[in-house]
This record gives structure tokens, C-alpha cells and sequence, in this order.
């Protein structure tokens, strides 16, 4: 029996001193571990960018002739659109440079009683941007009346954005809107499809000349891919083109109903006509 008890001691401290001593080894190894698992975590895909944007809607008043509070798209570093701003949405309606057509409200930056703005001119998404903060957006020209009323009002102006957009991003690989060229083309403000650029019967006013004596669009220049309406600037008259997206133009901004919905429910307290 003493044997027996001599026996049992001996395996049980030699058992405790195993498990100690794996523990022990465990212990010496965890700095390893935890090394490579933080390497794991290193090679763990990050974003490239930082996002430094607006995150959710505000009613801040910030009014930048570049709208720099809008964010970015973390990976690829491009802009963001942006969020309406409750209190510039409120103070859209009394803006020297509105027009009314049929109960729709435009804004021409050319008429406006601030140097700044009467001189301003945007690219294509910082436009965006600057209709976007006040419940607008770039004008969408869907029927021949309204064209006729913008046409109005262009006089003494080279040009202006619309919000005719190309679709050539990803996403655009349907094939209804191939070619490009023909039906590719879309109003982003409110993601109507434009008629097809070579249509007879439907409305739409793409000059017959450009800069390369072509048909519009052409995609002259390569990446072609915003619409514009220029003001003769061929001697055709006022048509449109198509143009690269970098350039730098006055603008019409239109109100959007969905724009002001969304800035209503947002900010309650605000009365946003």
C-alpha cells in the first residue's frame, strides 16, 4: 500500500510538473504567436485613404464655393457626393439667380449678385456637389419646353453643366446600353435614360459639329463622358456635346424633390420650403 501511495505521488508531481512546464512553454511561445497573429492582422487588407467626410446629414450653413466637407471613397481616394444641408436647403429660395418653370425652381450661377458666384465655374462633380448641399442638383433637361425656357436664359454665357452623364463605371455593363455612344446616356440626378443619341423621333438636341467637325458626342478628347450645353461655341447654336469631365463651367442647378424630402425628415425643426 505504501507502495502503491509512493507510486501515486510520483505520477500526479510528475503530471503538475508536465503541465507546468507546457504551460511554461506556451508562455515562452506566446510572444511568437502573438507576433505573427499581429502580422496576420497586418497583411489584413486597410483602406488606402481616410474618409474625412461629412458622415451623416448636418444643417451647418457651410457654404463653400468647393463643397470640401463631402468625403472621400476610402480605397480609391475619389470624392463623395454629398449630403444636403438642412440650412442651405432652407436658404436656396431667396437666392438672386432663381428661375421659375412650371413650379420648378433653377438656380444659374451667372445670375447671381455675387462676384464670385457670377464669375465661378465648376468641374463636373464639385457641381454636383455645390446643387447637392442646397436640396439641388444639376439640371436635367427631359423635355423641349424646359430646354426652351433654359435656352432663355443663356444669353451672354459660353456654357453650363448638366447633369447628362456617360455610363462608363462599373455597374454599366448591361447590355441595353450598349453601344455607349447611342444609349449609354442617363440624367444622374434623377437616373433617367437619355433617348438614344442617334434617334429621329425623340427629344434630345446633340449638335451635328464639335471640335473635330463630328457628330455629338464624339468623345473627342477621350473620356468624354459629361453633357454640356455650349453656347455656339462651334457656331451651332446652343447644343449639346459632350466633354471631358474635368472641365470647368457655370452651372443650373435644379431642385430635386427627393433631395428636399430627405432634408425635411432630417431636420424637422427647419422650415424648408
Amino acid at each position: 500500500m505504501r507502495v502503491f501511495s509512493i507510486v501515486l505521488i510520483l505520477v500526479i508531481g510528475l503530471t503538475l510538473a508536465n503541465a507546468q512546464f507546457f504551460r511554461a512553454l506556451a508562455n515562452l511561445f506566446r510572444p511568437v504567436q502573438n507576433f505573427f497573429g499581429g502580422m496576420g492582422n497586418f497583411f489584413r487588407r486597410r483602406p488606402r485613404f481616410h474618409d474625412d467626410g461629412t458622415q451623416r446629414p448636418v444643417a451647418s450653413g457651410r457654404d463653400e464655393l468647393f463643397p470640401t466637407d463631402c468625403g472621400r471613397d476610402p480605397d480609391k481616394g475619389t470624392g463623395k457626393l454629398c449630403f444636403p444641408d438642412g440650412i442651405l436647403c432652407q436658404r436656396r429660395v431667396n437666392r438672386v439667380g432663381n428661375e421659375n418653370f412650371n413650379g420648378q425652381r433653377y438656380w444659374m450661377s451667372w445670375k447671381s449678385d455675387d462676384p464670385q458666384l457670377r464669375t465661378a465655374e465648376w468641374d463636373w462633380f464639385n457641381a454636383r456637389n455645390y446643387c447637392r448641399k442646397r436640396c439641388m442638383d444639376l439640371v436635367s433637361i427631359e423635355t423641349r419646353e424646359e430646354y426652351e425656357f433654359l435656352k432663355s436664359h443663356m444669353g451672354g454665357v459660353a456654357y453650363t453643366w448638366t447633369s447628362g452623364r456617360l455610363c462608363d463605371f462599373d455597374g454599366c455593363d448591361r447590355p441595353d446600353f450598349f453601344p455607349k455612344d447611342i444609349n449609354g446616356w442617363f440624367w444622374s440626378a434623377n437616373q433617367v435614360r437619355l433617348a438614344p443619341t442617334n434617334s429621329l423621333n425623340e427629344f434630345h438636341d446633340w449638335s451635328g459639329t464639335g471640335g473635330a467637325g463630328e457628330h455629338q458626342p464624339d468623345n473627342r478628347e477621350g473620356s468624354e463622358s459629361c453633357l454640356a450645353v455650349l453656347n455656339n461655341f462651334y457656331g451651332d447654336g446652343i447644343k449639346w456635346h459632350d466633354v471631358a469631365c474635368h472641365h470647368e463651367k457655370p452651372i443650373i442647378c435644379e431642385d430635386v424633390p427627393g433631395h428636399i424630402q430627405f432634408a425635411r425628415q432630417n431636420f424637422p425643426q427647419l422650415n424648408i420650403p
